[in-house]
């Protein structure tokens, strides 16, 4: 087992540095899909343009500094890692300066990757391909094994497979809201499971919100073309986004749907929104406010704007009157204490609340 991850991490040294012959690519081909686990980090250095190589044939001194490098990697690769707790990046080290050849330059950089995915893996309790992001206004950038990039907002999930992304299998599932940059691949088409909701892109750029909990699934189309399809609906009923649209899904309406009712209309169940005349003039499009601190809120009921509340601020939001949870809101707030934003939201929606911090819960009535 040891002796084929040495194996692994040599390879994938010698491909970066332009060394690899067709019969090692195949043995390296051949352990990866023993080990998925160093997919990922294969699709990292797959991408690496392969070192400068020296101009001048090499000289008996350089040849023999090779051969001791060689000595020196193959010494490290052998040894056991160290304990986390034995390690000391602080404490001072004999400093030696020398040059090592291109696959060696290589292999160390394959060997930090390798190393790097160890760790991580040793300081979380999250299964491989799973992404979580903390409360409050922390966010979070994945970049996926085929190039598509994902920035996640507070308590959002995404899950994916490293070996099915690169296989072209690009399925992912998210809970929680993300904005998407997916790479173009018409060849493969990129989806998004929500568990009510599926979005098929094939190159484009939107945002999607789909928290576990929320009653309505939104995304925004900024550039492409993306198709949505329902559970229990038929593909006929796919609506398909062009720039600037905006559709909203009613997801109690979509719960009622079942074979009994095929007939139900797709109007009580999506809101499609499209752009204003203004927007309409303007090739620019604005990032999300949540990717810039700010919340914003169009048309959204109250309750839902309670649960956006309670993500960004960590706290419970308890609204004690039903027929508050039914107003409707739009605005948006730049970072703000909490109790800034619901003494602003008196003024639009009468209401009474009180803050007990010691038990993170607003109570509103």
């Amino acid at each position: 087992m040891k002796e084929q991850l040495e194996r692994v991490y040599i390879l994938m040294a010698r491909k970066v540095a332009g060394e690899i012959s067709a019969k090692e690519l195949a043995e390296l081909e051949t352990l990866l899909t023993q080990h998925p686990g160093l997919q990922y980090t294969f699709s990292m250095t797959s991408e690496l343009a392969p070192l400068p190589r020296p101009e001048s044939p090499a000289t008996a001194d350089e040849l023999a500094r090779k051969t001791r490098g060689q000595h020196k990697l193959d010494e490290l690769l052998s040894k056991e890692e160290p304990a986390m707790n034995d390690y000391n990046p602080l404490q001072n080290q004999p400093r030696r300066i020398f040059r090592l050849p291109v696959w060696a330059v290589a292999a160390s950089a394959i060997l930090l990757a390798g190393i790097g995915v160890l760790i991580a893996k040793r300081n979380t309790n999250t299964p491989s391909g799973l992404v979580e992001t903390a409360h409050g206004n922390s966010k979070t950038e994945v970049r996926l094994p085929d190039g598509t990039v994902v920035t996640l907002n507070a308590g959002s999930r995404l899950r994916y497979d490293s070996a099915a992304l690169l296989a072209g299998t690009r399925e992912v599932s998210l809970e929680g809201e993300g904005f998407f940059n997916v790479k173009a691949d018409p060849q493969h088409p990129f989806i998004i499971k929500t568990g009510k909701v599926d979005i098929k892109v094939l190159g484009t750029t939107f945002n999607l919100k789909a928290y576990p909990g929320d009653k309505q699934v939104e995304t925004y189309l900024y550039t492409g073309k993306v198709e949505v399809t329902y559970k229990h609906l038929n593909k006929d009923k796919a609506v398909v986004l062009h720039p600037k649209e905006r559709l909203v899904i009613n997801l109690p309406a979509l719960e009622q749907v079942s074979a009994a009712a095929p007939d139900k209309q797709v109007k009580d169940i999506v809101r499609l929104v499209t752009p204003k005349a203004e927007e309409l003039q303007t090739d620019s499009i604005a990032a999300p406010g949540w990717m810039q601190g700010r919340l914003e809120f169009e048309d959204v009921t109250f309750e839902q704007l309670a649960n956006d509340l309670e993500r960004r601020y960590n706290i419970k939001i308890d609204i004690r009157n039903e027929q508050l949870r039914k107003e409707r809101f739009t605005g948006s707030f730049n970072q703000k204490p909490l109790p800034d934003i619901l003494q602003a939201l008196r003024y639009t929606l009468q209401f009474t609340y009180n803050i007990n911090e010691s038990q993170h819960q607003v109570e509103i009535w």
